[in-house]
């Protein structure tokens, strides 16, 4: 048995993390649109309520690119672009977070402008962690095999322990999503259900 059947969420060390529930790969029509994101919304919205309930830290990451595309790096060579409003890129509605998303002003919002959040110079993510004092992320998001799998893989090599909900996750595809979530598994986070980690968080209320 792994030792990390025996992790917990600690309060005090925990942050839940959103990864990427922006109109960009929400929206429908969009160049990127990652059509099953859209049903994770109302499940996401339950944990992130669970978990302001516990007062553990909401996090939201989102791709927020300059519209020169001058801090995207190569990905700029690797995809196409468009003029489409649904990009990622500043002064377009792509940044805006998903409609559906609660948010609250005591949650974090938190740009990147690399798959990765980790990667540095990438964000504030990692300081802002630190300074929190977190030690373990829930986390959840779009698209699996993209920025959730950079995500959670840095997050563990920088000594994060990372609860994957794995069913509030989504890709392109049933392929993609299997084989993303079997490689994080079995080298980089305890991937669990919206279920497991609910009932693990309803414990923790007084």
């Amino acid at each position: 048995m792994p030792l990390k059947d025996q992790w917990t969420i600690v309060l005090g060390e925990t942050a839940c993390l959103t990864i990427d529930l922006q109109a960009a790969y929400l929206e429908p029509g969009s160049p990127r649109e990652c059509p099953e994101g859209r049903k994770l919304v109302p499940m996401v919205n339950e944990l992130t309520d669970l978990c302001r309930r516990l007062q553990i830290p909401v996090v939201h990451l989102r791709n927020y690119f300059r519209p020169d595309l001058s801090d995207m790096g190569l990905l700029s060579e690797l995809r196409e672009q468009t003029d489409s409003e649904l990009e990622a890129t500043a002064g377009k509605r792509g940044t805006e977070f998903y409609q559906d998303l609660n948010i609250l002003p005591t949650d974090y919002i938190v740009n990147k402008v690399r798959n990765s959040a980790f990667i540095a110079g990438a964000s504030s993510l990692e300081p802002l962690l630190r300074g929190l004092g977190v030690k373990t992320l829930i986390a959840c998001g779009v698209m699996t095999d993209v920025c959730v799998f950079t995500t959670v893989a840095n997050a563990m090599m920088l000594g994060f322990r990372v609860w994957l909900v794995g069913d509030l996750t989504a890709t392109l595809g049933q392929q993609r999503q299997k084989a993303a979530l079997e490689a994080l598994d079995s080298l980089f986070a305890k991937v669990v259900t919206f279920a497991q980690v609910r009932d693990e968080l309803k414990t923790l209320i007084a």
